[in-house]
């Protein structure tokens, strides 16, 4: 045996060990997430690790359970609404983690898989891992604004300058799904005083609410008027719409998405839910309306006085 052949075992028994230490380390945060589906919020993780996306998967669940206990339920939510959310709060962590340990475990059991095999299941753990940081990510947007932890930054804001810089930020996407971005101002710069962090949001979910939702669209576009009095915001899509009778909905955040406009759709149902508690935390009103494939549109109105 020469040296590079012990460097080879060396190199696959060390991969081995890290498979199932994150397997195991998973697997901890799996049978925490059940604690929480049985309404257990006093809990917390106890994990010490140096594996960068589980330490900050563990942070986000320990911060996410605390804002949830903050949250009145009382005042809030009636109690069988409020263990739905606790149902689905749960299913949206749990679904994406069970898929990682599934290919974790295919990973190290089969022996006889292929490199480019490997690195395809590892790409599906990447992605499954994003996309959980991403939904802990807003449920913990959303435990924030309800437990009144949430605090506004008043300042003047170039509002088409931040929907430009929004749209922007969705250029690769927006490129790789052939969809043409459409900005029509009233004017190149209107300002509003306003809370630049929320509009952020507001615009980015909606962006991204349209791209999800984004078959047979051509177009995405956000529209700005004002008058002395308000200012009025639209953003909008020619994609495949929202059924009519969903439209009373679609605000709701126990609204998930077995019922959104296309169940294939990697969504947590929340993101709506967080544009309409920003937009009313900054005095401001959201409305929705739906012609399939002629024009999906969001209107925000703000007064300006």
């Amino acid at each position: 045996m020469d040296i590079f052949d012990c460097i080879l075992i060396i190199t696959l028994i060390l991969m081995v060990l890290i498979i199932l230490y994150i397997y195991k380390a998973l697997n901890h945060i799996c049978c925490y997430i059940d604690e929480i589906l049985h309404g257990n919020l006093n809990q917390r993780i106890r994990l010490q690790t140096h594996i960068s996306f589980i330490s900050r998967l563990v942070v986000k669940i320990n911060a996410l359970a605390e804002k949830l206990q903050k949250v009145d339920v009382k005042n809030k939510l009636n109690e069988e609404s409020h263990k739905k959310m606790i149902s689905n709060i749960s299913h949206d962590l749990r679904t994406p983690l069970t898929s990682i340990l599934g290919y974790m475990e295919l990973l190290m059991s089969d022996s006889k898989l292929q490199p480019f095999e490997k690195e395809k299941y590892m790409k599906i753990i990447c992605d499954k891992g994003n996309y959980l940081y991403s939904t802990l990510e807003e449920f913990f947007q959303l435990s924030k604004i309800d437990s009144n932890d949430f605090k506004l930054d008043i300042n003047k804001i170039n509002i088409c300058e931040t929907a430009r810089k929004n749209i922007i930020s969705f250029f690769n996407e927006l490129r790789s799904l052939n969809i043409e971005p459409e900005l029509n101002f009233q004017e190149e710069n209107i300002y509003m005083n306003s809370d630049e962090k929320s509009l952020n949001r507001i615009f980015s979910n909606l962006i991204g609410n349209s791209l999800k939702y984004a078959e047979k669209a051509t177009k995405i576009g956000i529209d700005i008027n004002y008058n002395e009095n308000m200012i009025f915001i639209s953003v909008w899509d020619n994609g495949i719409g929202i059924p009519e009778d969903e439209i009373d909905y679609i605000f709701d955040r126990l609204y998930t998405v077995e019922k959104s406009r296309n169940s294939n759709t990697k969504s947590s149902g929340i993101g709506l839910s967080i544009v309409k508690k920003l937009v009313k935390s900054l005095n401001g009103r959201i409305d929705l309306s739906s012609i399939p494939l002629k024009k999906t549109e969001f209107k925000i109105t703000f007064k300006t006085k």
